[in-house]
């Protein structure tokens, strides 16, 4: 699979919790029996997801995709875990930045995401700064739904926006 392709998978795992309760990569401590968990706001899902991307938690990400997660491409839970795990456990720091976000109702209770989010490998984006050379920024689509008090990606598509995942045919210089 090219690394656009799997940059943009990873990014279909959608999350729904605020990064700062998971600094260290791994879930919350779930609150005691007799408290109930407070839904989670899916406005703060796709922000949350690109910080937990760019710091690398793996735990965090995977626990909002579905297990029945079905990408319009084909790709599976299985496949969306192969390849957040090879980003977030890999050396080399990630780079993820929201660049923009719309949130849709859907008349069945779930919810359609589409974004514009801009990846690069190698170095994290900050808000603001240019796009990597290497850099590239796809369009999403994500559809969540409620799983108890929190949102899971149940499916998704995605197209590369920039730079173009074709580029023009280079004329002919032939010299004599």
């Amino acid at each position: 699979m090219r690394r656009s392709g799997v940059l943009a998978a990873a990014l279909l795992s959608l999350v729904a919790v605020t990064v700062s309760a998971c600094d260290s990569g791994e879930r919350p401590a779930s609150a005691p029996a007799a408290a109930p968990q407070a839904d989670e706001s899916l406005d703060a899902l796709v922000p949350s997801l690109v910080d937990a991307l760019q710091a690398k938690q793996t735990a965090f990400v995977l626990d909002h995709v579905a297990r029945g997660f079905k990408e319009d491409g084909g790709l599976d839970f299985y496949d969306v875990r192969a390849l957040v795990e090879k980003y977030t456990l890999g050396d080399a720091p990630v780079g993820a930045r929201l660049e923009r976000v719309e949130l849709t109702p859907e008349s069945d209770g779930r919810s359609r995401v589409s974004a514009r989010v801009a990846f690069a490998l190698g170095q994290r984006l900050a808000a603001g700064a240019p796009l990597p050379q290497d850099g590239v920024v796809y369009a999403l689509e994500v559809e969540f739904a409620k799983s108890g008090p929190r949102w899971e990606a149940v499916g998704g598509r995605y197209r590369r926006v920039s730079p173009p995942s074709t580029s023009a045919a280079t004329p002919d210089t032939s010299t004599r």
